[in-house]
């Protein structure tokens, strides 16, 4: 291993704490803005590092972040998409199922990553919606995905990708969002239509918004930490709870065991703590507006909502639409919720490909369901 720096090089690793230290995490890539050299390959603002079989970027400020790969490898994909998980999900869930016989046709690099605190990630104290985008990009370029790249944001992810399109928008080729939260708190929301909103979902998730925005943020680290059960639990309580739709794929399809082994991955080593955070960040002021968002960012931008769903709200959605029409494509999915679309439907990830990329390419479907149903 070599590393290989810029005119401006960058300090010995042991001075980089001392720096750190004086100046904080965001103050360091300021002061050091290098060009890494890993195993031969150059990137930009970070390291690639394994351990344990798992694969990690390094970003100048110390902190690690998770991420695995499927599909074509990067020399041979066409098409860079980086996925961003949900709520107490991971790395592990990506498009969950996606068959290699899709990823394949459509020359498809997949990389999705564990946000800050999450999984296998390192906790970042300072996080905001602005960090994470920063994040995102620095692995995007560690990764050599090219200069624009495509995103996948799965509920709680899609939050990050509202972000990126508000805050990177020349470095995306396309936006889908999976059941995506907004803020309930955009300042075009009027009381009425909040209150309706909120009336969509479980009376648990409004109820640990209202701690999240009128209680300290311990209060909720409290909920993550001790009473949040990942794994087993966790899945019978979306079993009990969840809208019909959901309850019946989790029936037939049987994807629970996946369920666990993302839930778990996803609390289990920073214990909740990025769960904590990302209701600390829905309830606070995002930073940007959706009408901001459609002023920066003219590409493709598609919000696909199941109508049963009872964890996000798909008035939400239409508010949206209404709100910036140029800018979303709204597609609703009648008698689906919140998984059972989503989740190893082959012809479902088809579908969002195809109309992702602009890009219709036949499939053997049968053969992609197979591989879905069976890992």
């Amino acid at each position: 291993m070599w590393q290989k720096f810029n005119s401006r090089s960058l300090a010995p690793f042991s001075y980089r704490n001392t720096y750190r230290q004086k100046f904080g995490a965001r103050a360091l890539e300021e002061i050091f803005p290098v060009t890494v050299t890993f195993f031969g390959e150059s990137t930009r603002f970070g390291m690639l590092e394994e351990e344990n079989g798992m694969s990690y970027v390094r970003l100048l400020n110390g902190r690690r972040i998770c991420y695995r790969e499927q599909g074509v490898s990067r020399e041979e994909a066409k098409r860079q998409l980086i996925v961003i998980h949900g709520l107490g999900s991971s790395r592990l869930a990506s498009m969950p199922g996606v068959s290699d016989t899709l990823l394949k046709a459509y020359g498809v690099r997949i990389v999705a990553i564990d946000r800050p605190g999450y999984g296998r990630s390192d906790i970042d104290e300072e996080q905001t919606f602005k960090s994470t985008v920063q994040d995102i990009e620095k692995v995007a370029d560690t990764l050599n995905m090219g200069e624009n790249f495509w995103l996948l944001g799965y509920s709680f992810g899609g939050a990050f990708c509202w972000a990126c399109a508000r805050y990177i928008p020349h470095r995306l080729a396309g936006v889908a969002l999976w059941a995506p939260v907004g803020s309930f708190y955009w300042k075009g929301i009027l009381d009425e239509e909040r209150h309706a909103m909120l009336n969509e979902i479980l009376f648990e998730n409004r109820f640990i918004f209202g701690v999240g925005r009128y209680f300290p943020s311990w209060v909720i680290r409290l909920y993550t930490k001790y009473i949040v059960r990942p794994g087993t639990s966790w899945v019978k309580y979306l079993e009990k709870k969840l809208s019909e739709p959901d309850r019946k794929h989790l029936l037939i399809y049987g994807p629970g065991g996946s369920l666990i082994r993302d839930n778990v991955e996803s609390l289990t080593t920073n214990r909740g703590y990025g769960m904590t955070k990302d209701l600390e960040l829905l309830v606070s002021d995002w930073g940007f507006e959706p009408e901001e968002v459609a002023r920066v960012y003219k590409g493709s931008f598609q919000i696909w909502q199941g109508q049963e769903d009872n964890l996000v709200p798909k008035s939400l959605q239409r508010w949206v639409k209404n709100n910036v029409p140029d800018l979303v494509e709204l597609y609703e999915l009648p008698n689906e919720g919140h998984l059972s679309w989503f989740c190893f439907n082959a012809k479902a990830h088809h579908k969002v490909l195809e109309t992702l990329f602009g890009e219709y390419i036949p499939i053997d479907e049968d053969q992609a369901t197979k591989e879905e149903l069976t890992g």
